[in-house]
């Protein structure tokens, strides 16, 4: 989702780490408590930057805890020199508006192209460039340099902002900030809430907070859109929705994927069952069966493996032992685009809304 595993509910590289992980072995499943949520989830061992820690993060580095007015970062202070705290807690100053910037994930590879120019944009992930993953494959394209993290390349690009994530490899991001680098640390957003926030963080640190409060406004207008057509469904009449994966698993409450099918107007099949640290709910094709969701949505891109997803699209509908699920019956098994399911940028709204068409076509037919 390399040199450094990220969570999977990251939203961009989620294929990426789905190879990366290993596989978690199907098991009984542990409801929730009432109310229970995940509010997060933990990082890889090793894999937070150099420095970080639990110190108490500056009024504009906090995730809001909502999504009203007053909880959003204040864009006040756009002026240079600039210092803001990273999302590992570390304060990072900006003597300047940046003219050289790099961006190391996915994420904001989505945002800083809708967001600077491409004669400031010096570097995007590698991934930027693959079909199957990315969202900005033709922005992309006239960026010169398509990096993964290279402590040597890096440098030679002279960046004067270097975007990370919290499962970028640690050493590696101790390094560039030993060498003088200006790297800003980004936790990837399970919620549209904490993606509005990762936006205008973004958007404060390049000089334009305009355009990411633009941006922003963009991304809740087409959520609203998305909210105001599914909002005529009937209980009864909304459906439920699975994603599985190669291993055996669903991503569960609190995950990105959750946030997904909820503003979707769907139902998650897994929602009421525990997760474990990864956001993964263990299943059994047995436990498939009886929990037989409307709509299942399997990989769109496997990690190393081309012809993977379409394979393992193919092992699902023509496995007998699933052919009395009701997806499977009703040619409800879907490939969702992987850029899209690990949407953790303002694509989120294109996610929420492609799954809402596959499952309430009716819905978009005036």
């Amino acid at each position: 989702m390399r040199t450094g595993r990220m969570p999977l509910f990251s939203f961009r590289f989620l294929g990426v780490l789905v190879c990366l992980v290993g596989i978690t072995a199907a098991g009984a499943l542990v409801p929730l408590s009432a109310g229970g949520r995940r509010e997060s989830v933990r990082s890889p061992a090793g894999t937070e930057a150099s420095g970080a820690g639990p110190a108490a993060r500056d009024t504009d580095a906090r995730i809001p805890d909502s999504g009203r007015a007053e909880d959003r970062p204040s864009l006040a202070g756009e002026t240079f020199p600039l210092t803001l705290t990273d999302d590992a807690g570390v304060p990072v100053t900006l003597r300047r508006k940046p003219e050289r910037i790099i961006s190391l994930t996915s994420f904001t590879d989505d945002i800083l192209l809708d967001l600077v120019s491409l004669e400031r944009l010096v570097g995007v992930t590698a991934y930027s460039q693959d079909p199957d993953i990315s969202n900005v494959v033709d922005k992309a394209a006239a960026v010169r340099h398509k990096l993964l993290v290279n402590v040597e390349v890096i440098l030679a690009l002279q960046p004067d902002l270097v975007f990370v994530a919290n499962w970028t490899d640690a050493a590696e991001v101790a390094q560039l900030r030993r060498i003088g680098i200006p790297v800003f640390l980004l936790n990837t957003g399970l919620s549209v809430e904490e993606i509005e926030r990762t936006i205008l963080t973004v958007a404060r640190l390049v000089g334009g907070a305009e355009s990411g409060k633009a941006m922003v406004a963009r991304m809740w207008e087409r959520l609203a859109e998305v909210e105001s057509r599914v909002s005529s469904l009937r209980p009864d009449e909304r459906r439920t929705v699975m994603d599985y994966t190669t291993w055996g698993s669903a991503q569960g409450r609190g995950s990105s994927w959750d946030e997904i099918v909820r503003r979707a107007g769907l139902i998650n099949a897994v929602g009421g069952f525990a997760a474990d640290d990864w956001g993964q709910v263990p299943l059994s094709r047995e436990k498939m069966l009886q929990l037989d969701p409307d709509l299942l949505v399997v990989p769109g891109w496997i990690y190393g493996n081309p012809a993977g997803a379409e394979s393992f699209y193919r092992s699902i509908v023509g496995d007998p032992a699933l052919r009395t699920l009701r997806a499977v019956r009703e040619a409800r098994v879907y490939r969702m685009p992987e850029g899209l399911k690990a949407a953790a940028s303002q694509y989120i709204a294109d996610a929420v809304e492609y799954l809402a068409r596959l499952a309430y076509p009716r819905l978009w037919e005036d």
